[in-house]
């Protein structure tokens, strides 16, 4: 259950700051934790919230770098759906004036995930050709912008016209349906089978396989999450996951292919690499060479519809929060 309600007052301690939160992100990770999918995720009740932005209204002891009324964008596990927020110095980092909160908050995650997906997994060329499942959500939309930039080849799947649309209006070069899709099948159709090298897939299940197979030597898949977890409930994601496939590490020596996984709320443990890679997107964000947008604002009280659009495929791109 996911409800709006009064919390003790927080107060900064040693090594904190304390914001004034003027935008929040929302994932798809926190509605997987509310629905008691996601085994990382705190024993509620808890506030959650990767992601915020605002001004420090205050300091804890020994922090230095940080004052009243600055403009800061914040990381951190848990309590970003508040009006306040105590969080570590050291996962608060200075914003630009051109960077506006709302913009900033789409970067922790959507593009923090999507830079850590492409960057730290292997080789980023112009000229790669790279599928992007979900192309259309908050991290998709993100993958989109950084590729682009790296000047990829993008195929995206998306699942309504609407966001195939939108895909189109964002430079992907060729726009799939999602649903039911097969990576290895739109390799054949549309490069003759010469294959892609990078696939994301956020969806899980089933897919990976085929994603594999649509590899070129030499290419990766990156696993960004399990989507297709969501609205089956504890037993049927259960069942979901035993039945899903099985990679052999003889498949991908032979094919001289490899599987990553990228899990930002794992990586969120080492914050000096969450901040080198923050650092370098705002400063991106902020000299215009990528551009954060959330896809729709929505008011703190109504974090229950914004949960009601992330599963219900509704969205497109980020969704913010407002206080």
């Amino acid at each position: 259950m996911l409800r709006v309600g009064e919390a003790p007052e927080p107060a900064p301690s040693a090594g904190q700051v304390l914001v004034q939160v003027r935008a929040a992100g929302v994932n798809f990770a926190d509605v997987l934790a509310r629905q008691g999918l996601y085994p990382e995720a705190p024993r509620p009740p808890y506030i959650p919230g990767y992601e915020t932005a605002g001004e420090v209204i205050a300091v804890g002891p020994g922090v230095e770098g940080f004052h009243a009324g600055d403009r800061v964008l914040a990381f951190h596990l848990a309590g970003g759906y508040a009006e306040r927020i105590a969080v570590a110095a050291e996962q608060t980092l200075h914003l630009p004036p051109e960077l506006s909160f709302q913009s900033a908050v789409v970067l922790p995650l959507n593009y923090g995930t999507a830079f850590l997906a492409l960057h730290r997994t292997g080789p980023v060329e112009p000229g790669m050709r790279i599928f992007i499942h979900a192309a259309a959500g908050g991290v998709g939309l993100a993958a989109v912008d950084l590729a682009r930039r790296a000047g990829l080849e993008i195929v995206g799947a998306a699942g309504t016209h609407y966001k195939r649309e939108r895909l189109l209006a964002e430079g992907v070069k060729h726009v799939v349906p999602s649903r039911r899709v097969r990576v290895d099948r739109v390799a054949r159709q549309l490069f003759e089978g010469k294959g892609f090298d990078i696939v994301l897939d956020s969806v899980g299940g089933p897919g990976l396989r085929a994603g594999l197979r649509a590899l070129r030597p030499g290419g990766r898949l990156v696993s960004l999450g399990v989507g297709a977890l969501s609205r089956r409930g504890l037993l049927g994601a259960i069942l979901y996951v035993l039945r899903g496939p099985r990679v052999s590490y003889l498949d991908l020596l032979q094919e001289s292919r490899s599987l990553c996984g990228v899990n930002l709320r794992r990586l969120l443990g080492d914050p000096a690499l969450v901040r080198l890679v923050l650092e370098r997107l705002v400063a991106d964000a902020a000299e215009g060479s990528i551009r954060p947008e959330p896809g729709r604002v929505l008011p703190l009280e109504e974090a229950a519809t914004a949960h009601q659009l992330l599963e219900s495929r509704a969205n497109i791109g980020k969704i913010v929060l407002r206080t």
